[in-house]
């Protein structure tokens, strides 16, 4: 059985913007993923809802960004965010736990794999309302640009995540043999 785990998207002020129920799947010892199911209840500031699609997400010790890749009930990859974040060096495949702080802004993969950032007027008011995004603007910005061109090419951290799973119940499997089904699709 899969180790659960607690996802939580924590802004710089502190508050808690989103959170939810994941299953660790311990594909490396580099960086950490955690399965999300549909049907997976999500607790965000503005509301909860019900999970539409299956989600994988991807965390990695000390980087500037995580990464979360959606799935049609069939598999196919439908779309991927990925957040500019301050660095977390925290993360392992047994936490219970794994918080990001997130920077606002974004770079999006669309089913058609064309790919767009955003969110940089929240960046900008969010850079004038709380000094440690102004620290940080110039490697914000240069992770956006960066994932924005290796999503462009699938390069980089994106190379790990799969465009069709082969199964979309990974919560039914051990550690191991759910770890052996994403490596196969890398």
């Amino acid at each position: 059985m899969l180790l659960e785990a607690q996802i939580r998207k924590m802004l710089v002020d502190g508050d808690q913007w989103a959170s939810w129920q994941g299953y660790h799947v311990p594909v490396s010892e580099h960086y950490f993923v955690i399965w999300t199911p549909i049907g997976t209840s999500m607790h965000w500031k503005p509301g909860t809802w019900i999970a539409h699609k299956h989600q994988l997400s991807y965390f990695w010790p000390a980087a500037w960004y995580t990464i979360h890749a959606g799935y049609n009930e069939q598999g196919k990859c439908i779309s991927v965010y990925c957040d500019v974040v301050l660095p977390n060096s925290s993360y392992t495949n047994t936490a219970e736990e794994l918080i990001y702080t997130d920077l606002y802004i974004d770079a999006v993969v669309r089913e058609d794999y064309s790919v767009y950032t955003k969110d940089q007027e929240v960046f900008e008011r969010a850079a004038k309302a709380y000094p440690i995004v102004e620290q940080v603007r110039k490697q914000s910005y240069e992770t956006l640009d960066k994932l924005e061109e290796q999503a462009r090419q699938w390069t980089g951290p994106f190379k790990v995540i799969p465009r069709q799973l082969p199964s979309t119940n990974f919560e039914i499997y051990s550690p191991e043999e759910a770890a052996k089904i994403l490596k196969e699709q890398m």
